[in-house]
């Protein structure tokens, strides 16, 4: 402050008290705008980041309507039904109440049968030409669809109310994690793609090596059982054990209820089944290599719990042993077209399928072994 009083007397640097001059404004910016400064850097961000989620939730959409149209009514113009494309793509399903906890479990398995018969039966009208493999396949899609769609919609609504609040903080906020929700929302739109071919997804793992492993220890072909609606068992002899396989019906694309059809089996055969394999994909942390096998114990199954709490209720009766098989993927690879390292280590896990049967199990017992996952393009 003093070279500035001082600004002409002999000695003075021109360049200094210049350079002093701006030190001084950007601190006084700073104390008064930098929060508004921030805030508007913030929404840029936003705004561009819902540029794309708008660009691949358009995409979607367009997708989505170019294959129902191809099973759709012939009567029915492209406009009408994408308005009712339109109309699904925000349903809600509500969660039961839980403030009691006591009997939970049911009420949330009531609440997704209705959803998924809600879900089928919309699909059957707007695709009455569609085979039930294809309309497995289109309920996969439209899901996929609504997942992009809700994401898209929930950035525009934090965008705008941040923007007419002028709440610094919620666009900082949104701004900090827009890398993970467009990361979320790019592997949507890929599925969505993926779930549009047909093409099996990284999700499958373990549909997949349950196939491969009753073809590595059958000589022909094993009649499956359709035990619980879209949950097949095949029933094979490995070594002098008894191998109840259990998975998804497919080809469409379903993840069946292998949880009541475990329940069921453990009821039938009680005491006689000594250990429960389960093969599941699972979230692999960064810098994981993707297809690597994590080994461990538990119900390995994901969604909301319903399943997994009737195996861990119907298991823990009995004391049967469960041992879980994790193959690593992140999110995007879970569920998009498999990918090469995912395929190559079907033969490793069918390995160590063996080898736990071997190692942890007597002749003459029987063992229950549970592919967990969505079976799009993988037949029995």
């Amino acid at each position: 402050m003093f070279n500035i009083f001082q600004f002409g007397s002999e000695g003075t640097d021109p360049i200094s008290l210049i350079i002093q001059l701006l030190w001084f404004v950007l601190i006084f910016i700073s104390i008064f705008y930098g929060q508004k400064i921030q805030g508007w850097k913030a929404s840029k961000e936003i705004q561009i980041g819902l540029e794309k989620l708008k660009k691949w939730n358009d995409e979607c959409k367009e997708i989505l309507m170019n294959n129902f149209k191809e099973f759709a009514d012939q009567k029915k113009t492209q406009k009408d039904l994408m308005l009712q494309l339109e109309d699904f793509i925000t349903f809600v399903t509500i969660a039961p109440v839980s403030l009691d906890p006591y009997g939970i479990v049911p009420k949330f398995d009531h609440v997704v049968d209705v959803r998924d018969d809600r879900f089928r039966e919309e699909v059957a009208i707007l695709a009455p030409k569609a085979d039930s493999v294809q309309r497995y396949n289109l309920e996969n899609l439209l899901e996929a669809t609504m997942a992009i769609d809700f994401i898209y919609r929930l950035i525009r609504h934090y965008l705008i109310l941040g923007k007419k609040t002028k709440s610094m903080i919620l666009l900082m906020q949104i701004s900090m994690q827009l890398g993970l929700i467009l990361s979320m929302a790019k592997a949507y739109y890929h599925a969505a793609k993926a779930f549009a071919e047909g093409s099996p997804i990284g999700d499958g793992l373990g549909p997949l090596v349950t196939a491969s492993f009753i073809r590595d220890v059958s000589n022909g072909e094993i009649e499956a059982n359709e035990i619980v609606k879209d949950t097949i068992v095949q029933e094979v002899n490995f070594e002098d054990r008894t191998i109840y396989v259990v998975r998804a019906k497919g080809p469409g694309g379903s993840v069946g209820k292998p949880g009541k059809v475990i329940k069921k089996l453990i009821e039938e055969h009680g005491d006689d089944v000594s250990r429960i394999i389960m093969i599941d994909a699972g979230l692999k942390l960064t810098g994981d290599k993707t297809g690597s096998i994590a080994v461990g114990v538990g119900a390995a199954i994901g969604g909301l719990g319903i399943e997994k709490h009737y195996i861990e209720e119907s298991s823990t009766g009995k004391s049967i042993p469960i041992d879980a098989l994790i193959c690593k993927q992140s999110l995007e690879d879970a569920i998009t077209t498999m990918k090469r390292p995912i395929t190559q280590s079907v033969p490793n896990f069918v390995e160590k399928i063996k080898m736990a049967i071997r190692k942890r199990t007597e002749k003459g017992t029987k063992i229950i072994l549970a592919g967990i996952g969505n079976t799009i393009g993988i037949g029995v």
